[in-house]
């Protein structure tokens, strides 16, 4: 007698469902690190008091340390940008829209694409927050473009926009537009992990495409575009980038280990992406 419908072992999910499903899933993979992104926002703002009061004399610091091995090229840089509109604006823009959008949606792509390394590099974000958060409290660092005209930096997103750190009276996204006291440390410019998470967006999408080889340098181009924009905006020194690529490669290095060493052990699973249907 003819079977009168399949098994239910022959049953299959609509593809659109598992597409759904692994949105979602994505999704809640992504909401810890949004949650973690504004923790350290707010931790940045909670050490000003003592940035604002220290940050120039290392800023000292950092340029004679640059003059002496030939990186203090802050200056010529962004002489150089602000002398044609069409530079102005672009690396203006990249600062702002080339960082935490495509961060977002780098993370996104790779979690549909790659799960695993969606979850390597998720981690390794957390913890190169950490270690950023480590960084703006010991060595408070007030980026060039806060540090007089006597030094001959622009502040090129106040003076061309967009104003993404506020206007001249400091109304910005970050204070509700003048509603709220600002949650900005601008004296947090060392590590620069606009460049740092820059190079997390980079590896995300080269996991999430690994045939295609042409990504690789587009994407260092990327990197680079973002260090050159970090210096031209007046918002970081040379160093600063550099920096904040090892506390990258540092936070990698760390979730590699505590992963072959399965530390932290129950609590690293319980961090653990898992895409839909796991």
């Amino acid at each position: 007698m003819a079977a009168l419908g399949s098994p239910l072992s022959d049953f299959r999910e609509n593809p659109g469902t598992q597409s759904g499903r692994a949105i979602r899933a994505v999704a809640i993979g992504l909401a810890p690190l949004l949650a973690l992104y504004a923790m350290y926002t707010f931790l940045r703002w909670t050490v000003v008091g003592r940035a604002a009061s220290i940050g120039d004399q290392n800023a000292d610091r950092v340029m004679r340390a640059q003059s002496t091995i030939g990186l203090d090229r802050e200056l010529w840089i962004q002489q150089h940008v602000t002398g044609h509109s069409f530079l102005v604006w672009l690396f203006n823009h990249y600062y702002v829209f080339g960082f935490f959008p495509v961060l977002v949606l780098s993370a996104f792509v790779a979690g549909l694409r790659n799960p695993g390394a969606f979850n390597f590099w998720r981690k390794a974000f957390a913890v190169s927050l950490g270690l950023a958060l480590v960084g703006f409290m010991l060595f408070p660092l007030t980026p060039p473009r806060l540090l007089g005209a006597s030094h001959g930096y622009v502040d090129t997103l106040l003076v061309y926009g967009p104003q993404y750190y506020g206007d001249e009276a400091g109304s910005s996204l970050f204070n509700g537009y003048g509603s709220i006291p600002s949650i900005v440390n601008e004296q947090a410019a060392m590590p620069s992990m606009h460049v740092g998470w820059s190079a997390i967006a980079a590896l995300l999408i080269l996991a999430a495409f690994p045939g295609r080889r042409w990504l690789a340098p587009l994407l260092l181009i990327h990197v680079f575009m973002m260090q050159l924009a970090v210096i031209a905006t007046g918002n970081h020194f040379v160093v600063d980038g550099l920096v904040g690529l090892l506390v990258v490669a540092t936070a990698a290095l760390l979730v590699r280990w505590a992963t072959s060493r399965d530390v932290p052990g129950k609590i690293g699973r319980s961090l653990e992406y898992r895409p839909a249907g796991d």
